[in-house]
């Protein structure tokens, strides 16, 4: 047997070795998981649980949120209408709940990809794919830890997130939504795509850091332009 076929053999066992990352093992051990999810990248299983949390997540969120409130709107609807519209809005946060992780993860790892390209990294769309997906447990947690907050407030607002800036100052229009950005949740996941980028696709730490926090500026300006024509269109 060729010494070709024997190192096959060994990277082949080293592979089937290496432990398989660790949702819960991104919050208590994130560098550990990334060196895993170099070796050993998962998407199936860990993208389920995912998906399926966010969902469980916006729905019990949105359970805390009172959709009637004061709106005259909502107020000359007879009770079975109302029931309906309660209906709808629930399914409409659970298909929202199912589809942003996979928007949010697919956008991610095409960037990440494009990039890795023009610098020659060796990393594969599964590898990035995987580290997406880990990540994007943060973001999950998020979303249980407001509607966790929701529970103490009689009439929470759903794009105020507590874990935020924005929760203290109570800000509106632009600078609202900038300090809505400012959030502990974001910053954490911010802070692991960098780490992951470093040690799943062998960035240097400033490109690493570069790419996160140009993806940042871009989403919250985005973010915020899109209030201020709001408001202009709603003025008219």
């Amino acid at each position: 047997m060729s010494n070709d076929m024997y190192e096959n053999e060994e990277n082949e066992e080293n592979e089937v070795n290496v432990e398989k990352p660790s949702l819960l093992g991104m919050i208590t051990d994130p560098r550990t998981q990334f060196e895993r999810i170099r070796m050993n990248p998962k998407i199936l299983v860990p993208f389920i649980i995912i998906t399926v949390l966010t969902a469980i997540g916006m729905l019990f969120m949105m359970s805390q949120i009172d959709l009637i409130g004061d709106d005259p709107y909502f107020n000359s609807m007879g009770e079975e209408e109302l029931m309906y519209m309660t209906i709808f809005t629930q399914i409409t946060f659970v298909i929202t709940g199912l589809l942003t992780p996979a928007i949010s993860i697919l956008i991610s790892t095409v960037v990440y990809l494009i990039i890795a390209k023009i610098v020659k990294s060796a990393v594969s769309f599964k590898q990035l794919f995987s580290m997406a997906t880990f990540i994007y447990i943060i973001s999950v947690l998020s979303i249980f830890v407001n509607a966790l907050a929701f529970l103490a407030i009689s009439n929470p607002d759903p794009n105020l997130l507590l874990t935020s800036l924005n929760s203290l100052v109570e800000a509106e229009g632009a600078l609202g939504a900038f300090l809505v950005s400012i959030e502990i949740f974001t910053i954490w996941g911010m802070i692991l795509s960098a780490i992951g980028l470093q040690i799943v696709a062998k960035f240097s730490k400033g490109l690493s850091w570069g790419i996160v926090i140009g993806i940042f500026v871009i989403i919250t300006s985005f973010s915020m332009v899109s209030i201020v024509v709001t408001d202009m269109l709603g003025a008219f």
